[in-house]
């Protein structure tokens, strides 16, 4: 498989990934709902926004969405992702994600009269990289194609929890642990990207209180929910969707589809198995939690590399789907 036809296809299963996860959300959409995870608003969120020259309507579905609901995002949780995605590096040194993209969002989120004059400046600005984004910003109109979202639907758990709790992090931390995780205020803060802080303070009342406990099976101080049955049936769920990591995963699917976009890399093996070889690392976490078998850069040397690891990726693609 050329690098070429490679890029076509899993940007094509990468879209309909990000379609098929925003009509859970409630956008209209000829594609099934996505029902097997718990999806991360936040998180696919700024998918979107990193993969959304690649499909317009998807990022102005996606805009739409965000101006109607407004009231279940998180914007400090958002911004936190959004910089896990900028700080990442792909080829030739750029941003998989360029910040002025999230500082754009926040203002279209918070005060549009604010974001079309600072638009109006940029666009004037022959140097700025992102023109096309600030173009489509510019004249996003709405499309009525969205309508509110089915919080009790399972998939939608991470709604379910804020309009239970607020849109804050105790929502956050609950849907994690109700989901029948186990952790500490350091390994929940790489899960839920919320400060570790804070979670710590809630860990320790919701200690004191009785909502959670510590897990004596393993030997650091984990904690899980208690009484976990009984809190599915309180919020009418007989068992939650499996819970994953988004913003891990979309950065990723996103780095792979963006990267081979690059003139330079579209028929180079050589260069794109240099590539995957980099990545590798955040393969592995992508490739266990879809239990897909990674083929290690050290059986492959040069290019290889790029056969397997593009095929493992399809199958990735190809598993998240369902």
């Amino acid at each position: 498989m050329s690098p070429k036809n490679f890029r076509n296809e899993l940007t094509h299963r990468t879209l309909d990934l990000h379609w098929k996860q925003w009509a859970a959300f409630g956008v209209s959409s000829q594609l099934n709902r996505s029902r097997e995870y718990i999806l991360d608003l936040e998180a696919l969120i700024v998918s979107t926004l990193t993969i959304g020259l690649l499909d317009q309507r998807l990022l102005e579905a996606a805009l739409e969405w965000t101006r109607v609901n407004r009231r279940w995002l998180n914007l400090f949780r958002f911004k936190r992702i959004g910089k896990f995605f900028t700080s990442c590096e792909i080829h030739q040194k750029k941003p998989l994600l360029n910040s002025h993209l999230i500082e754009f969002f926040t203002s279209f989120v918070k005060n549009p009269r604010t974001l079309w004059t600072e638009l109006e400046n940029r666009i004037n600005d022959s140097d700025y990289s992102q023109e096309s984004y600030i173009e489509l910003f510019y004249d996003f109109k709405e499309r009525g194609i969205v309508v509110d979202p089915d919080i009790k639907s399972p998939c939608l758990l991470q709604l379910y929890a804020r309009n239970f709790f607020g849109v804050d992090a105790r929502a956050e931390m609950f849907m994690y642990f109700l989901a029948g995780r186990i952790g500490n205020s350091n390994s929940i803060s790489g899960e839920i990207f919320l400060e570790q802080k804070n979670l710590y303070r809630i860990l320790n009342n919701w200690v004191d209180t009785g909502i959670i406990e510590e897990d004596l099976e393993v030997s650091s101080p984990d904690y899980g929910l208690k009484n976990r049955e009984q809190w599915l049936k309180t919020f009418q769920i007989s068992e939650t969707p499996a819970y994953v990591n988004w913003p891990r995963i979309y950065k990723f699917m996103d780095s792979i589809t963006v990267n081979l976009v690059d003139p330079a890399l579209e028929e180079d093996i050589y260069l794109s198995s240099s590539f995957f070889k980099d990545i590798y690392p955040d393969a592995q976490y992508v490739a266990s939690v879809m239990k897909i078998d990674l083929p290690t850069p050290k059986s492959f040397p040069g290019k290889e590399y790029y056969e397997p690891f593009a095929s493992a990726v399809l199958q990735i693609a190809e598993k998240i789907m369902q």
